[in-house]
């Protein structure tokens, strides 16, 4: 069966759009017509689930969830409404999944040898999910997403199922102009979805984005290209997602040299609000090491020296990976940064008066608090029905956070295209809105530290 929910005017109108036919060869395809898609991704994605593993509530439109299932958690009431604040969303691992129009890419239609149908790499049904998921963030008065990795799937330069939709992969240098064609559709829809909406995205680079572990050198042909092609999967990275139509930096202050000097970056999302962004992927001969790299770590205490000259009230750093712990997780390969709280890289965010840590990889929330700075891991899975994301507020002297839990559906009777196995799957349904699942309220002491002032539900600190 294929889940579909209950469509607006709006979605009946996109999906009656769907119905072409094309025919390829002999093949007769159904060919999907609609407006570009977007990515998610969790390491599992075109991996059926267990039987054991299947969320009980993805079997009906109940609310029978699997006991650890985030969608199964209660509602908590709401955050308090800050009056002026200024208001953030942050969604890590949006979407960590290859969504987009393949069909709207000129030239002829790919059979997909393994089903017979057209390759495609979105659905009707995530078109319409993604619309309720993104006109409810646009709804919550912020304009600013903070997403700090997994944008894509980006398994780019291999092709599982032998279509040959981003061309040949025979060799090093055509594994790498296929990951570049990949990277032109992936990123230009996830981008160009966010920008329908009236929202701008603040990135940050995660394990997807150069390829996902594992990266160290087995004599794998695949895992050998991820490693080899590092610095220029981060570059494909940049030049799509931090830089302007006529190439400057969207974000000027960024480290001047080392491997994160296209990845880092820092900028005020608002007077009240530092935003800075690492990247804590650093290729060495034979593996990419969750640490940042010298120059990195360099920049980034200068920065934070910066903010404390100009006494900006809430520093808040983003980067992929969980640095300390213990963290709820989900379906991840649950990577953590290189020593945790032992790190240079700790240290110097303790000592430069960073306030938060916002995380993500791990696909569900946690709240961890150590030596005065706040860990937020959140985000979840949208492919398979788990989305969710965080509402941020902020004045000079407060700080609300607020998780919006969605309560979807998978169905994986069909699947996406993808260039990795066999896609995830093809039909997902969010029919209702998001609830509030956790709330935590923070405020700035006089000695200029952090208090937590209440918090409910999932984002009670975990000890």
């Amino acid at each position: 069966m294929t889940l579909r929910g209950e469509r607006s005017p709006r979605a009946t109108k996109r999906a009656a759009l769907l119905v072409a036919a094309v025919v390829v060869g002999a093949v007769v395809l159904a060919a999907p017509a609609f407006q570009s898609p977007e990515v998610v991704d969790d390491g599992s994605a075109g991996v059926p689930p267990a039987e054991d593993e299947t969320p009980r509530g993805d079997r009906s439109q109940g609310h029978d969830w699997a006991p650890d299932d985030p969608r199964g958690r209660p509602a908590v009431p709401p955050a308090p409404r800050l009056p002026r604040a200024y208001r953030f969303i942050s969604a890590p691992d949006f979407l960590n999944q290859d969504v987009a129009d393949l069909t709207d890419r000129g030239g002829r239609p790919v059979p997909d040898p393994t089903s017979g149908r057209v390759a495609n790499s979105t659905s009707a049904s995530y078109e319409d999910a993604l619309l309720e998921m993104l006109d409810e963030m646009r709804s919550q008065g912020a304009r600013d997403v903070l997403v700090a990795g997994d944008l894509v799937e980006g398994r780019w330069g291999r092709d599982d199922s032998g279509a040959g939709v981003f061309g040949p992969i025979e060799t090093p240098s055509q594994r790498f102009n296929a990951a570049r064609a990949a990277a032109d559709v992936y990123y230009r829809s996830w981008a160009r979805r966010l920008a329908r909406h009236g929202l701008t995205p603040f990135p940050a680079l995660g394990d997807h984005e150069i390829g996902d572990n594992p990266w160290a050198r087995r004599g794998d042909e695949w895992i050998d290209f991820k490693l080899d092609h590092v610095d220029e999967l981060k570059k494909l990275y940049s030049d799509h997602l931090l830089r302007t139509r006529d190439g400057a930096w969207r974000w000027p202050d960024r480290p001047s040299s080392g491997q994160a000097r296209r990845t880092a970056y820092a900028t005020r999302l608002d007077p009240n609000v530092l935003l800075v962004t690492i990247d804590p992927f650093t290729r060495s001969q034979d593996d990419v090491r969750m640490r940042v790299d010298a120059a990195q770590l360099r920049w980034l205490r200068q920065v934070l020296r910066g903010a404390r000259e100009a006494r900006v009230p809430w520093v808040v750093v983003q980067g992929h990976t969980p640095i300390t712990g213990p963290v709820r997780h989900r379906n991840s390969s649950r990577l953590r940064y290189e020593r945790g709280t032992s790190s240079p890289l700790w240290k110097a965010m303790v000592d430069g008066g960073v306030d938060v840590y916002l995380c993500g990889e791990v696909h569900d929330q946690s709240v961890n608090i150590r030596d005065g700075i706040m860990q937020v891991a959140h985000g979840s899975l949208f492919y398979r029905g788990e989305a969710s994301y965080i509402l941020g507020q902020a004045t000079r002297r407060q700080l609300v956070l607020e998780n919006h839990q969605f309560r979807g559906q998978m169905d994986f009777t069909d699947r996406l295209w993808t260039t990795s196995r066999l896609g995830a799957p093809a039909a997902v349904s969010y029919r209702f809105p998001s609830i509030v699942t956790g709330t935590l309220s923070a405020r700035r002491t006089p000695d200029g530290g952090l208090a937590v002032q209440r918090t409910a539900g999932i984002l009670d600190p975990v000890e």
